[in-house]
């Protein structure tokens, strides 16, 4: 065989697909991705426990719908952060999954389903704040604990259902060069693809909806009185407008490139070099998985009583109560009863709950007088 027939058939041989996605240099999926995972998972899994604790303590009352939103929104982002440590040993592997095939299934699917079981909840909270501004007492049934836990666990199982197919098939393939890729199919699937933009897409509107709704309802004047008035209503307008800052810079790059880059793959076995797509996809991946340490953030300049409940925990477990005579623990004590009475007095006034929730119809002062003022 001559030179020339060797080239050729070393031709033929190079551009023979692999049996998965090839392996190329691309220093924004295997440098920039993984370190922004690290910081997110330093950050956000040390912030959603926090606020999980917060929110659990014996200072905050379990009768509120927002409160049980707010903890499903935690647990996903927890769930999220916990996932982050195998993809940042994978991309610092340069994409090359050490783990089992049952253990990329797990990672892949849990990673999915807490990101949009957070957008989920995001939706509902806007929605709930929304309803505790604007709706009339006869419509206060929409925001009930019953409703809120109802409501949660439909999200939870919705979520669950649609991860079955990713957990029932072969997620890991081997490229020709040996390395073994993890979910890389399933996330040029363009179904999958269209259905992800579609919900993100009615759920930004959402919240949208929500946001302008409160503006305008705030603005109005001589607007008919809503079940909650004053500060609540404009604390509410506080944490809408932190989920829509959320969905604009972390959620909605991700689903704007995702259609871009899913249809500009002309093969999932395409050997070509990152393309501009590629790399304004990666780095909008990078953003979505912010959303999970920012929601954190959020609690704590929108709700009031969050960070003051924060500041409460810090001290109980700090050292700083342990140096504290009897008599100057029992004085605090009953300083922070006295500064809780006018709060609660407030609150029966107004009769409006912790979190502006409530519950519905004409028992709701007698549940916000029993709640705590997490807004």
């Amino acid at each position: 065989m001559n030179d020339s027939a060797l080239v050729e058939l070393g031709s033929i041989v190079a551009t023979q697909p692999s049996r998965g996605p090839c392996q190329v240099s691309h220093p924004v999926e295997f440098l920039l991705l993984p370190l922004v995972y690290t910081a997110v998972f330093l950050l956000g899994l040390p912030g959603n426990l926090t606020a999980l604790l917060v929110f659990c303590s014996r200072g905050t009352h379990v009768n509120s719908a927002m409160k049980i939103y707010l903890v499903n929104l935690s647990v996903a982002d927890v769930a999220f952060n916990l996932t982050l440590p195998l993809w940042i040993h994978y991309y610092f592997n340069r994409g090359h999954w050490v783990f089992t095939e049952l253990g990329c299934r797990l990672a892949g699917s849990l990673y999915y389903l807490s990101t949009y079981s957070a957008i989920t909840f995001m939706t509902l909270i806007s929605v709930n704040r929304f309803l505790t501004v604007t709706a009339s007492r006869g419509q206060l049934f929409l925001v009930t604990q019953r409703g809120a836990v109802w409501t949660s666990l439909c999200a939870w199982a919705f979520w669950l259902c649609c991860s079955i197919p990713s957990l029932s098939m072969d997620q890991t393939f081997e490229t020709d060069r040996g390395v073994i890729t993890c979910f890389e199919m399933f996330s040029q699937d363009r179904t999958y693809a269209f259905l992800a933009c579609l919900f993100f897409l009615s759920s930004f509107l959402t919240v949208l909806g929500s946001y302008l709704s409160i503006l305008r309802t705030l603005a109005a004047p001589g607007a008919p009185r809503a079940p909650f008035q004053g500060p609540h209503r404009r604390l509410a307008r506080s944490i809408v407008l932190g989920m829509l800052l959320v969905f604009v810079v972390c959620v909605a790059p991700y689903h704007v490139t995702l259609i871009a880059w899913v249809f500009s793959k002309t093969s999932v076995f395409s050997c070509a070099p990152p393309s501009l797509v590629d790399v304004v996809h990666r780095v909008s991946t990078a953003l979505l998985s912010v959303n999970s340490c920012i929601d954190p953030l959020i609690y704590c300049f929108s709700l009031q009583h969050f960070r003051a409940q924060l500041r409460g925990l810090w001290r109980e477990s700090g050292p700083g109560l342990r140096r504290q005579t009897p008599r100057q623990a029992a004085s605090s004590s009953s300083s922070s009863k006295g500064l809780a009475e006018p709060q609660r007095q407030q609150d029966e006034d107004t009769g409006s709950s912790s979190l502006g929730d409530g519950g519905g119809g004409g028992g709701y002062k007698n549940q916000a007088a029993s709640s705590t003022n997490l807004a």
